[in-house]
């Protein structure tokens, strides 16, 4: 079977879905009684006219026209394999996962051309949300790759997996983009069924029958974008071990009037998890929204908590080094066996909060905990779950750039991550720090108000993390209250975002285009 070339010659064509590990959330009605992945399933098979192939275990769905294998493991290596061997004969190869109800052929058409006149051998669509086109493979690369991917180990399928292993070796490749017309990156908006809140976000662009209708809605309609949270700072300790300012000068902690006495009871904690889980199933819980976690007497039955909820994925963050040995190893065991999360996340990671002179040969309690850190969570196929964070502040920009070039070349050997934060005056109640403007040209709806929902200790949820001294109203108590209602109450700030409006402490803060999960 031949499909038509951007040349009017014709070549053969294989067209692959993978549909191995599918959420629920694919297989319900999403429009006109169709589920994402029969829309998948259906848009791809406007590719091209010739083989096409559905990696995925028995589905009770119809199928028609489609080839049916079951990958053996669900790994980056063994699909490589597969596509290597399946693709044989073929001059072209198209890949996307079943659960993309958007895939459109007319951008893969126009993909393919250019695929085609510049003989690349990998192409992909950038600059449009995840889902819209698959990736283009040339005859012989899925092979290539696959001798790449087994000699890095056994690793899990992701979305990005096949860039991925083309990253390791780049400059051996030809790759090819078909842009967008407007940037809509930053969304990092993903059109697939794969969770609650995805699913949620593909019904409200259901009527979309191109890229170009979705890139319009992005534009035309920001608020789309905030389905439910993917991101929960939790208190879980009023202790800091530092009490007083100026102590702690670049945290407006111990000057605030947040909860600062006690700790969250372990039954409370498993109560609020019982809500988060039914309520945004896929979501990270960031352990402690201010306090110290290291000083809760029970963290990690708390730890423990997070890692049993195979859909939840938790983060620690500390500056402290006085952990005790038997929480970390109690925690070590628990995440041990966990692989990532369907969402790509790891189950656990760390984020260690250092001053600029941090070094790793250094004698500070942050640089021992970082390699004790590393040695109860070793690495799994280089995958990093530890984090060193600093703060950029005028004037130290040079001790963080030592802090910087020492930790990356520690990060060689170990599985460390570096992140370099912009500093936060918390909406001018500290110094002006800055030490440079970061911000974009044109400032967008935040993106905390689109996807963090932060727990203080006593169970109130303030608008945003910034509001260390509770001006605005809080929406509620996660503790009594309906999640989703509280989370609705966010709506009105966030449509006033979307048209420009920016009141109260908005007005003033300069953290509405940083990122967190």
């Amino acid at each position: 079977m031949r499909a038509a070339g951007a040349d009017n010659t014709y070549m053969t064509s294989l067209t692959v879905l993978y549909g191995m590990d599918l959420a629920d959330e694919a297989f319900e009605p999403l429009l006109d009684g169709k589920s994402a992945f029969d829309l998948a399933l259906e848009r791809a098979s406007a590719f091209g006219s010739g083989r096409r192939l559905l990696l995925a275990p028995a589905i009770n769905s119809p199928c028609s026209g489609w080839e049916r294998f079951e990958l053996p493991r669900n790994t980056v290596s063994e699909l490589l394999k597969v596509l290597s061997q399946w693709s044989e004969g073929a001059d072209l190869g198209y890949f996307a996962w079943a659960d993309a109800p958007f895939l459109d052929p007319v951008l893969t058409q126009k993909l393919t051309a250019r695929h085609l006149q510049y003989h690349a051998d990998y192409s992909y669509a950038d600059g449009w949300p995840y889902g819209l086109a698959p990736e283009l493979l040339a005859p012989g690369v899925a092979g290539i790759l696959h001798k790449i991917a087994a000699a890095d180990g056994e690793k899990m399928i992701t979305r990005d997996s096949i860039f991925k292993i083309l990253q390791k070796d780049i400059n051996s490749f030809d790759i090819e983009t078909e842009l967008s017309s407007v940037d809509l990156r930053y969304l990092r908006l993903s059109l697939t069924a794969d969770s609650r809140r995805n699913l949620l976000g593909c019904r409200r662009f259901a009527g979309c029958d191109s890229a170009g209708d979705v890139e319009k809605i992005c534009v035309d309609h920001p608020e789309f974008i905030r389905t439910l949270p993917a991101f929960f700072p939790i208190q879980v300790s009023g202790v800091c071990p530092k009490e007083k300012p100026p102590s702690c000068g670049l945290c407006p902690y111990p000057a605030s009037g947040l909860p600062r006495d006690g700790f969250m009871e372990p039954g409370v904690f498993s109560g609020l998890l019982d809500k988060i889980s039914a309520f945004a199933a896929d979501a990270v819980i960031d352990l402690s929204l201010w306090g110290e976690a290291a000083l809760h007497p029970y963290f990690a039955p708390l730890a423990a908590d997070v890692l049993e909820r195979p859909s939840l994925s938790l983060v620690i963050e500390t500056a402290s080094g006085g952990w005790e040995p038997d929480v970390l190893q109690a925690i070590a065991q628990n995440a041990s066996a966990l692989s990532a999360r369907r969402s790509g996340l790891s189950a656990l990671s760390w984020i260690v909060s250092a001053s600029s002179t941090d070094l790793p040969e250094s004698e500070s309690p942050v640089a021992a905990l970082v390699k004790k850190l590393c040695a109860y969570f070793p690495a799994q196929s280089g995958e990093e779950k530890i984090y060193i964070q600093t703060i950029r502040v005028r004037g130290d920009e040079d001790a963080v750039e030592r802090f910087y070039r020492a930790w990356k070349k520690f990060a060689a050997d170990n599985p460390v991550g570096i992140i370099v934060l912009k500093y936060d005056s918390f909406c001018g109640l500290l110094a002006d720090r800055v030490a440079t403007d970061l911000s974009p040209v044109t400032r967008r709806p935040c993106w905390h108000l689109m996807r963090d929902f932060p727990i203080l200790l006593d169970g109130r949820v303030p608008v945003c993390r910034e509001d260390v001294e509770l001006k605005m109203n809080v929406y509620g108590n996660a503790f009594v209250d309906d999640l989703a209602a509280i989370w609705e109450r966010g709506t009105e700030r966030c449509l006033a975002h979307c048209s420009a409006v920016y009141s109260g402490l908005c007005a003033k803060c300069d953290e509405y285009y940083t990122f967190n999960f």
